[in-house]
């Protein structure tokens, strides 16, 4: 009997910790038997490159992707997102909204609150979870035929039989790459639940965080362009609002009257960590621009050989 739910979930040593909580936020969810769900953990090769050999690896009719700083509080969690992925009129489903925890550290509230861990990305309308402000039915259908948010990761569900029609390997495996290729081939329907919640635990560093979206940026970004096809920003428009967020974190006032507007929907201080993180944000993708620029020269095309072999299926 294969099972209806494989959970995929990237590990490094490092992290043992906090996939012990997690497998234990696991073991208490109800609303299956045990021979239904399937828990791989992937630890070769770095997170994106141990999803997709989980994905590979997968027998479920339904994928699930978590995290190790991903907990589960709603025991009821997996059986009703996956009842969300099934449904036959889209092909997976995600959460609205990341848990708001009080106890949790300043800088994953924010988050939380603002339903991204990249500022940026929420100023662009390219987050796939909304703020606390934004309310929506329990469940509902969104569609994405012309470009998708940042879709494909903590707490992700998708059906086996559709992502595997996507570029999945490990080598040029990345969340939102394989749901743009499922875009292009006419596949864009997701279930939203704005009943469910997924604890994302991102914010416990704050060194550990900027670190990353270093790292992320530079080498994805800026010196490995060419592999990816999802791009955060891929218009003039885009770059349009990069450039004035990067001056509104310098004049400061702008992000403030979100932190204003966002606490008088949902009372934390942490909302007021928004123009920080914001003008630091600025300085790290500055930052990974220029040490780009200084290890290698720009690329003016891509290498031969790397071209997807997806087109919009509304050029077909």
């Amino acid at each position: 009997m294969k099972p209806t739910l494989s959970v995929i979930i990237p590990s490094h040593p490092s992290d043992q910790a906090h996939l012990d909580r997690l497998l234990g936020c696991l073991r208490e969810q109800r609303g299956f038997k045990a021979e239904e769900v399937e828990i791989i953990v992937e630890t070769e090769g770095n997170s994106e490159e141990a999803k997709a050999q989980g994905a590979l690896r997968a027998q479920g009719s339904v994928i699930a992707f978590l995290c190790t700083d991903n907990y589960l509080l709603d025991p009821y969690f997996l059986r009703g997102m996956t009842t969300l992925a099934q449904a036959h009129d889209v092909i997976g489903a995600y959460t609205q909204h990341y848990d708001w925890v009080k106890y949790d550290k300043p800088l994953s509230r924010y988050f939380a609150l603002l339903g991204a861990n990249d500022p940026l990305c929420w100023w662009l309308g390219k987050a796939d979870r909304q703020p606390h402000w934004i309310k929506r039915r329990d469940v509902d259908i969104v569609s994405f035929p012309n470009s998708i948010p940042s879709l494909g990761d903590n707490g992700f569900f998708i059906k086996r039989e559709i992502i595997l029609k996507a570029h999945l390997t490990p080598s040029s495996y990345f969340p939102m790459d394989c749901m743009e290729d499922l875009r292009r081939l006419g596949h864009y329907r997701y279930h939203v639940s704005g009943s469910r919640t997924l604890w994302h635990r991102t914010g416990e560093s704050w060194l550990t965080y900027f670190k990353k979206r270093f790292r992320y940026t530079r080498d994805l970004y800026f010196n490995q362009i060419y592999k990816i096809r999802w791009v955060m920003v891929d218009s003039d428009g885009d770059w349009a609002m990069v450039v004035l967020f990067a001056l509104s974190s310098l004049v400061v006032i702008p992000h403030l009257l979100t932190s204003i507007y966002g606490f008088t929907k949902k009372p934390d201080w942490a909302w007021f960590l928004h123009p920080i993180v914001c003008l630091l944000l600025t300085l790290t993708y500055g930052a990974a621009w220029l040490s780009s620029l200084i290890s290698q020269p720009p690329l003016l095309s891509p290498p031969l050989g790397v071209q997807t072999a997806f087109s919009d299926a509304s050029a077909q």
